[in-house]
């Protein structure tokens, strides 16, 4: 490329110089002969001569700080398009050189981003394939396996068989449930998909989605008072759809449920200020730990130590709920000390 601009560019100026040089030199050599100045004529060839020397000389630097930055950017730009965003052109001028330099660097920094940003999100891709065929083949397995049994005679025995049965039953529930999380957080997760606003009573939210989670707080003996603390305080209605919300909550209520033990008690309470209105979910369960919290979120992330009925997508529904109610979702926990869980709308 350089011998090329130096070609191209460098050469054709320089050879017009010479040529003008040359009829300028003629032109005054002619002027001192005809006025009788025959001495200064070689002065004058020697001053043109240095001149034009130390001009080359110029236009050669001029070339080198040219052609040098292009070349470095030119193999920057190669280096890119093979697919290496780290490259860089190391051009430092204070000129337009300089500056298409550090938007050729900064067009690299930020392909490396989107190109590290695509990686995580087919990593997740995948990660969420594998997930689900995971969770499908299980009580699948379980459903074939046991009617297969039935259907060979391999187990008589009326309790047995009646076990099969319950057992069939139970793996074709959570068939059922993990189907239908997965159709809600893939339509929650869509821009396409539209829930219904309206103006909406979240202290009747929260006090529904309470009534709908006793019976299960009841069967495992956890305590789930509901909300009416605070009946005299005034909450303003937000904009939101009832039923999202209530399923927001119930999720919420059911993680809390879940992981509380006999005996003890998960509080839901709501309250306003600042503009801001505030649910919290408190349970006295077994807590959360600080390697565990930044993945509640992530669909099919499960404590296999604690969690394992939940199919893993209840947090990650119920986070694009509140996200597309513009609510922030605040949890903090510590192992054996309970988790605390802020919906801030």
């Amino acid at each position: 490329m350089r011998k090329k601009l130096l070609i191209y560019l460098v050469l054709p100026f320089a050879f017009a110089f010479v040529i003008f040089t040359l009829i300028v030199v003629m032109y005054v050599s002619n002027l001192l002969t005809q006025y009788g100045v025959e001495s200064g004529n070689w002065l004058l060839i020697y001053s043109i001569g240095a001149g034009m020397f130390l001009c080359l000389l110029k236009i050669a630097v001029l070339s080198l700080r040219v052609t040098k930055p292009l070349d470095k950017m030119k193999s920057a730009a190669s280096r890119i398009k093979g697919g290496e965003y780290t490259a860089q052109t190391g051009v430092k001028q204070s000129d337009e050189i300089g500056e298409l330099a550090a938007i050729l660097d900064d067009m690299a920094r930020q392909l490396g981003k989107a190109s590290d940003a695509k990686e995580a999100t087919e990593k997740r891709r995948r990660d969420f394939m594998a997930n689900i065929s995971h969770e499908l083949r299980t009580p699948i397995t379980v459903i074939r396996g046991s009617l297969e049994a039935l259907n060979d005679g391999v187990v008589t025995d009326p309790a047995l068989v009646d076990e099969y049965h319950r057992q069939m039953h139970t793996e074709s529930l959570y068939l059922e449930r993990l189907v239908t999380d997965l159709f809600d957080l893939a339509r929650l997760q869509s821009t396409e998909f539209t829930i219904d606003m309206e103006d909406v009573d979240l202290r009747g939210v929260v006090r529904d989605a309470v009534r709908t989670m006793m019976p299960i707080a009841d069967r495992k003996g956890v305590r789930l008072p509901c909300p009416d603390a605070n009946a005299s305080l005034h909450v303003p209605p937000i904009t939101g759809d009832y039923g999202r919300l209530k399923q927001l909550f119930v999720a919420l209520l059911d993680n809390a449920v879940k992981f509380t033990p006999e005996g003890k008690k998960a509080a839901i309470d709501i309250d306003e200020s600042e503009g801001r209105i505030r649910v919290t979910i408190q349970d006295e369960g077994s807590g959360i730990s600080a390697e565990d919290l930044p993945y509640i979120f992530e669909r099919f992330y499960r404590n296999q130590q604690d969690n394992r009925t939940g199919t893993g997508l209840g947090l990650p529904i119920a986070k694009q709920i509140a996200d597309r109610h513009g609510a922030e979702v605040i949890v903090t926990s510590e192992r054996g000390k309970g988790t605390r869980v802020e919906v801030v709308f």
